[in-house]
């Protein structure tokens, strides 16, 4: 069955279907609206969190309260907070930080890093250090960040690095993997799994 294509929304299988779903239910003004990018953006960094496992190098007190960290505060980080926040008054355990450097950086499941940080280099991780790493910058996935959106007309595709991942100790269900383009570093190139 094909899905109409809506400007400003969308459409693909069942992961976004649960973005969206969950955006409307956080903010419910968003059923009678278009989403911004980085509204998108936002909706698919929360919802990776049902899709991602981190193992952790270091198996202490296992914490249910997922952490998301940036470095700068831009439109997509603003997006997040306020789902995030949103959220959280229905009862979900999710944060979000805003670090000063890197020093805290153990403490982040997913460390989003956005193309107007400044920065377009993901942040380079020691191999001990199991945090998710996603990006919005051109070839972000290329020079060793984990997840890259990209924009395609009006469709944002999520791109994946499935071996910096793995070298990570994250897992990342089949169910987002058959959505994503995995990124090859074998050809230099992006290819749909």
């Amino acid at each position: 069955m094909q899905r109409a294509k809506t400007p400003g929304l969308i459409h693909t299988a069942g992961m976004i279907l649960t973005v969206v779903i969950g955006f409307f239910v956080a903010v419910p003004e968003a059923s009678s609206r278009n989403f911004e990018e980085h509204e998108i953006k936002a909706a698919f960094l929360y919802s990776f969190a049902q899709f991602i496992k981190r193992v952790p190098k270091n198996p202490g007190s296992p914490t249910t309260t997922v952490n998301y960290c940036t470095v700068h505060e831009g439109p997509v980080e603003n997006a997040l907070k306020a789902l995030i926040a949103a959220r959280q008054a229905r009862g979900e355990t999710r944060r979000y930080t805003l670090l000063a450097d890197l020093s805290g950086i153990e403490q982040c499941h997913f460390l989003f890093q956005g193309a107007d940080s400044g920065k377009s280099e993901p942040i380079q991780l020691s191999p001990d250090e199991s945090v998710v790493t996603v990006g919005d910058s051109p070839g972000f996935v290329a020079n060793g960040g984990i997840i890259e959106f990209q924009r395609q007309g009006a469709r944002v595709k999520v791109h994946i690095n499935l071996e910096i991942a793995r070298a990570h100790g994250i897992k990342i269900s089949s169910k987002l993997l058959k959505l994503a383009t995995i990124y090859s570093p074998d050809d230099g190139e992006k290819v749909d799994d």
